[in-house]
């Protein structure tokens, strides 16, 4: 660079704050700007009142991988220790019932190959069925025709698989459902998970709240590199002018060289609108317009001190005809002593619960609880539901690039064209393609 360049960064978001973190580590002079108020969207702590107490949880419940090499970089160069803030331990789709799949701590591909061998619940012949299409995607590259949805891809294997194994894990890892989700990015995912090493598709289990994997260590380092940060600060309007990029707001207006837009699509769309005389923009404000969005609700559920679940997470088979709405539950006391007793349970994309109110909705993963586990009624609950948590990684969905055809103009996070879906690894990556392509 020329100079020691002024770049704005809307949005505090995980994204946010990767490009806010890379392009002051490059030597440029950083303001990061957010409407909430605290860093994290939607993946940070709340504390949360559950009866006469008040727990460090999270706005959303998260499930990392060992695949996801740039948020455990990142998190390194804040200071925080993966080895430390997450348990980590082989891939594994357990299930109340027995159903089990278990990766052994072995060389790839031998891992999946035991797991296989020693998997409970399911025949034989669909484990061999499992085994040709995993070889079948393998030598096409792990790539699929965009238009095609991961329903349709996986639409010939047994009933089985389907809905204790591809779709569990589309939901864990998309936030929708196979029949909603891009065949080419689920089998990214697969690509970097399960197709890769054994490390890749490890489970990290955070032992604390979201906050302190990162947002609040980076909060301190951009802080410490003299990037000013702005909280319950929002941005309306852009300008452009000879000087740069003018941001206002209702009690700010400052002046930059370059802008990176690390919101939601709907929010980076309203932004770019705001710019005057920008036709060149408008074909990525009607992509931005265009991006749908699925819901997640997770339902704390607090239990006596010491109540325990076999593990700490496990997967759940929906049955919306029993009102049994719940995915995946963990085990907040396993992973973090001062939640203990507090069990989470996610509610992924939409469907029926979404007629349910809160406390209709809590009361229904109670019962499925109930059922499976044998746990009594809780003590107490509370309903987080979000939405707009997450796009959706349709067949075929199209966003803008990360350099927006007018100069200085950059997206990130999940407004920004990604082959990744809308996860915390997507978004890191995101934030990270941004402040590179802006540092050139």
């Amino acid at each position: 660079m020329d100079k020691v360049r002024r770049v704005a960064v809307i949005g505090g978001g995980w994204s946010g704050l990767a490009a806010a973190l890379e392009l002051a580590e490059s030597g440029c002079r950083v303001e990061l700007f957010d409407a909430a108020p605290q860093f994290g969207g939607r993946a940070r702590r709340l504390e949360i009142v559950l009866g006469d107490r008040r727990y460090p949880l999270d706005n959303g419940q998260h499930l990392l991988i060992g695949a996801y090499r740039e948020t455990l970089g990142l998190m390194r160069r804040v200071g925080v220790d993966p080895d430390t803030a997450f348990i980590r331990q082989p891939f594994a789709l357990r299930y109340p019932d027995g159903f089990e799949l278990k990766a052994a701590r072995l060389p790839a591909p031998l891992h999946l190959a035991a797991a296989l061998l020693s998997a409970r619940g399911l025949p034989w012949a669909a484990r061999w069925a499992m085994v040709r299409a995993v070889e079948d995607w393998k030598r096409a590259g792990w790539r699929a025709e965009l238009t095609l949805s991961a329903g349709s891809l996986v639409a010939a294997l047994p009933a089985v698989l389907i809905e204790r194994v591809w779709e569990p894990l589309c939901v864990a890892a998309l936030n929708v459902r196979l029949h909603e989700a891009s065949a080419q990015v689920f089998l990214t995912v697969l690509r970097d998970s399960l197709g890769a090493d054994r490390a890749a598709s490890d489970l990290l289990l955070a032992r604390a709240d979201l906050s302190s994997l990162l947002p609040d260590a980076a909060h301190s380092a951009l802080r410490a590199r003299g990037a000013p940060v702005h909280l319950r600060t929002p941005i309306q309007r852009l300008y452009r002018s000879d000087d740069g990029w003018r941001l206002v707001g209702r009690s700010s207006d400052t002046t930059h060289d370059a802008v990176v837009l690390a919101l939601p699509p709907d929010r980076a769309a309203d932004l770019l609108a705001s710019v005057p005389d920008a036709e060149r923009l408008v074909p990525a404000i009607t992509q931005l317009r265009a991006v749908q969005f699925a819901p997640i609700a997770t339902v704390f559920l607090r239990y006596v001190t010491g109540t325990r679940l076999p593990h700490a997470v496990s997967a759940l088979v929906e049955h919306n005809d029993r009102q049994h709405f719940g995915q995946w539950v963990f085990d907040r006391g396993a992973l973090d002593p001062r939640c203990d007793g507090v069990i989470s349970v996610v509610v992924s994309a939409r469907g029926p619960h979404q007629s349910l109110g809160h406390p209709e909705l809590a009361a229904a993963v109670a019962a499925q609880m109930m059922s499976l586990f044998a746990l009594p009624k809780p003590l107490a609950s509370r309903v987080v539901e979000d939405k707009r948590a997450t796009i959706v990684p349709a067949p075929g969905l199209q966003r803008p690039p990360t350099q927006l055809p007018c100069d200085g103009l950059f997206l990130a996070g999940d407004a920004a064209d990604s082959p990744y879906p809308s996860t915390i690894e997507g978004s890191v990556r995101s934030g990270l393609a941004a402040a590179r392509a802006l540092i050139g």
